[in-house]
């Protein structure tokens, strides 16, 4: 009798979890719908930014920060803020870990990825999104970090994020150099065109760092949906499984009472 109870108690505690878990899958697949079309209206704007800056990349090219050594790089790592993402976050720091340099100067986005790095004045550390619809919150601290570990020369800026493949890297800062058509006329602006084209290089940059945050936001929540889908399965499968030894036990306690009952007669 002690056992079946017992595994009674395990299933009404696996009916609970499944419960939980369900609930949570319906909220990653709510985000991914969100991040889905949030991403397709950003990759629009990036687009159309990117084309504003090769307009006027004659006159970036003259830019001091078109040119700043790799010596200067800051490391921009996109965690999560919430865990059961499967290896989301262990990825993006063994990457980084063997291709960057230990001492160099980094900003930790997310929470999960605090706790893989010592404390130390060339670490800035940051909470993440919890969701696309905060994520442009984030991008504004961001940028407040580069700002705090850049080099008086300039910086440069690479960001380690996980897509569909695994982790990788990419160069946000210095932008890449846009071959110049001489043949072709520079926009007209009301300011130097020099300084227009300093801004518009920063209105990419801040774009391409929205991006690359709804693209982590993204993948974080297709790891932990697939998470989810495995420990459902899981659960599942045990049920069954505790529910076949449970009716095997009531049998067994019947054929119990039988004999019993035909043992007194």
């Amino acid at each position: 009798m002690s056992q079946r109870r017992e595994i009674e108690a395990r299933l009404a505690l696996y009916e609970d979890l499944t419960g939980i878990l369900g609930a949570m899958r319906s909220f990653a697949l709510a985000e991914l719908r969100n991040v889905n079309q949030r991403e397709q209206a950003q990759h629009k704007v990036m687009t159309a930014v990117r084309s504003a800056f090769d307009d006027l990349a004659a006159d970036w090219a003259t830019q001091p920060e078109a040119a700043v050594s790799s010596a200067n790089d800051i490391g921009l790592l996109f965690g999560s803020v919430r865990g059961f993402c499967g290896s989301f976050n262990e990825d993006v720091v063994a990457y980084w870990r063997d291709r960057a340099k230990a001492d160099g100067p980094l900003i930790l986005l997310g929470e999960r990825l605090h706790a893989w790095f010592d404390q130390r004045p060339s670490i800035v550390k940051l909470a993440g999104a919890e969701s696309s619809m905060t994520a442009y919150n984030i991008i504004d601290p961001i940028l407040n970090a580069i700002e705090q570990l850049r080099d008086e020369h300039g910086f440069g800026l690479v960001a380690c994020y996980r897509d569909e493949d695994g982790a990788r890297s990419i160069r946000l800062w210095p932008l890449p150099h846009t071959r110049v058509d001489s043949a072709k006329l520079s926009p007209l602006t009301y300011a130097p065109p020099a300084q227009v084209a300093a801004q518009v290089a920063e209105h990419y940059l801040y774009h391409s760092l929205l991006a690359l945050l709804l693209n982590a936001i993204r993948v974080e929540n297709h790891m932990r949906l697939l998470q989810m889908e495995t420990a459902l399965h899981y659960l599942d499968q045990s049920g069954e499984d505790l529910h076949r030894q449970r009716n095997r036990l009531r049998q067994e306690e019947i054929v119990e009472e039988i004999e019993l009952m035909l043992g007194r007669r």
